[in-house]
């Protein structure tokens, strides 16, 4: 059960904050123009399917509640580069052919190509860092971006392998996912006078969390047409997520030999035999729980503040916590 019980929903907030994404969708157009047309059509490629802008979303909102209006707009768009960097590696290392309902820039132009644009990403991020010139913004940037790596080798040193430890996943997805959520938050409240870093720190990572989580849902329990994504997506590219963590800790030697040789073998035209025994171990209801509970914690970290901004922050968790895609 999600914590607050009135607040806005993401097409409200959406609306009122139409005019600083367009500002942000402008500027990273403008910030991402070089004089080489291969790194102009990618970077295009994932600005225009950039998706909901979450992390800036976060930064502007927890800049509002804070009090804060400098340097938001060069920070949103730093957030939204380095996560386009992320997701451009990520989709090579995945071998993934599509996201958003969008085929991916390694699909189009190939994986050398999406490797070396995500490197220009990275390094036009860092470029935008140095005209904010705030040093506690280069710490908090340089090390989100450094636990991200980490997360990242830490899930393909366990991919291929079903996992039995959730708290492992949990440290993974953290550093993965969840960093940079975080990092969000704590840039707003670094430039709005470094007074509320811990509520900036639990929410935006509970937050993230509790977003990854929800990936793991939807990849098992979604609609594909609303995902845009293929059911079953991280059993074919061999990722342990908790619905497979629980329903493996949960499930009696018979069924642990069905999940280990299905998910071994990535045989994909037996994922239904898989939903069957994440279904009959409750998987899905314990990883909507999952999700709540840190959804949860994130909105309960807003409890000294009030306002507009809050509210929105506070509706914003529980888009993300029941979305559908």
């Amino acid at each position: 059960m999600i914590y607050f019980e009135t607040m806005l929903d993401f097409d409200e907030i959406s609306k009122s904050l139409a005019s600083d994404l367009d500002n942000l969708n402008r500027f990273l157009k403008n910030a991402t123009k070089t004089d080489v047309p291969l790194i102009n059509m990618l970077s295009e490629h994932m600005i225009e399917s950039g998706g909901k802008r979450i992390r800036p979303i976060i930064l502007i909102l927890m800049s509002r509640m804070l009090g804060n209006d400098k340097h938001i707009l060069q920070a949103g768009a730093i957030l939204e580069l380095i996560h386009a960097a992320t997701l451009l590696h990520d989709d090579v290392v995945d071998q993934s052919d599509i996201r958003h309902n969008i085929k991916t820039a390694n699909k189009l132009w190939g994986n050398d190509s999406a490797v070396l644009v995500g490197d220009f990403l990275y390094s036009r991020a860092f470029e935008l860092i140095v005209e904010v010139n705030e040093e506690n913004i280069y710490k908090i940037l340089a090390e989100t971006t450094n636990k991200i790596s980490q997360g990242e080798v830490m899930q393909l040193m366990i991919k291929d392998k079903i996992m039995d430890n959730e708290k492992k996943y949990l440290d993974i997805i953290y550093l993965k996912t969840g960093k940079l959520f975080e990092a969000s938050a704590l840039v707003a409240a670094e430039l709005a006078g470094a007074e509320h870093l811990d509520t900036a720190s639990s929410f935006g990572k509970n937050f993230g969390i509790a977003y990854q989580l929800r990936n793991d849902y939807l990849d098992y329990f979604g609609d594909q047409n609303k995902t845009g994504k293929n059911i079953a997506e991280d059993l074919s590219e061999g990722k342990s997520t908790l619905p497979l963590i629980h329903s493996f800790n949960a499930s009696n030697n018979q069924d642990k030999e069905i999940l280990k040789n299905i998910f071994n073998n990535k045989i994909i035209s037996e994922s239904e035999k898989l939903l069957e025994i994440f279904k009959k171990n409750k998987s899905d209801i314990y990883t909507q729980r999952q999700i709540d509970k840190y959804s949860n914690k994130a909105m309960k970290s807003l409890d000294n503040f009030e306002g507009l901004a809050k509210n929105m922050l506070a509706g914003l968790t529980k888009f993300c916590a029941l979305r559908t895609r």
